[in-house]
């Protein structure tokens, strides 16, 4: 349910360590916490691996106030069977994100939190070369995929797969410094053996949905008194070499 990055104009490109250091805690940066998401990625049946604290506390803090202040909100539905049946997705999502990096469109702190942000987890490869060196497979820089959203009470995903081709992880941030436990839409994931996992998007959260065929993952409704449970996804895919 993301769609394509398209923000590649006027974003700098860090070196991947450097950006790395700016952007993740450094608990994270260390040799046993690679060992570590790499032993989750090769372990099966599956389950969703949650990072708590996962970014700097400056970084998390800052996008998540740069997403309420998003001029680019619309809302978001999908019906997969008959026209008559309720929505199987109802939520937001920000579309044309250039255009919030435009000038006057965002106030200026925002507009250098969200570049920061795309600079970090999308534009430098940063993200990737920390995922991709715990989990031990390369992964496709040109396929990356991209979705800001956030909901409003009774929003919700239904259960889905995203089996597009090469996807292998779906990634979430949580930057929604108001949610609280009981706010409701937690990320669901039913895995090969039929186990299902929750997860509370809290806030400065990172999670990691394996994406298999024997797997589903939906969110919960949200039960929220006000906009919130502000989140980007960000698919990630194998590199497939041919010949």
């Amino acid at each position: 349910m993301n769609q394509d990055v398209s923000i590649r104009d006027g974003l700098r490109s860090p070196d991947s360590f450097s950006a790395q250091a700016a952007a993740i805690s450094p608990e994270y940066l260390t040799a046993d916490a690679l060992g570590d998401l790499g032993d989750w990625f090769r372990t099966r049946p599956t389950e969703p691996k949650v990072f708590r604290d996962f970014l700097q506390e400056d970084l998390a803090r800052s996008m998540g106030e740069a997403m309420r202040a998003l001029p680019v909100w619309e809302r978001y539905s999908a019906v997969q069977r008959d026209e008559n049946d309720p929505p199987t997705a109802g939520h937001f999502v920000a579309r044309s994100l250039p255009d919030c990096l435009a000038d006057g469109r965002m106030p200026s702190q925002h507009q250098k939190s969200l570049r920061s942000f795309l600079a970090f987890s999308v534009m430098s490869g940063a993200l990737q070369d920390w995922i991709q060196r715990g989990i031990g497979v390369e992964l496709d820089r040109g396929r990356t995929s991209l979705e800001l959203a956030c909901y409003r009470a009774g929003d919700h995903i239904e259960e889905h797969q995203d089996l597009l081709p090469g996807r292998i992880l779906a990634i979430n941030f949580y930057l929604d410094e108001n949610y609280r436990q009981g706010d409701g839409a937690r990320l669901g994931y039913r895995n090969e053996d039929g186990r299902e996992f929750f997860v509370d998007p809290l806030f400065n959260s990172f999670a990691l949905v394996p994406i298999l065929p024997e797997s589903f993952h939906w969110v919960e409704q949200f039960e929220g008194s006000s906009t919130g449970r502000f989140t980007v996804s960000i698919g990630q895919h194998r590199v497939v070499r041919h010949g």
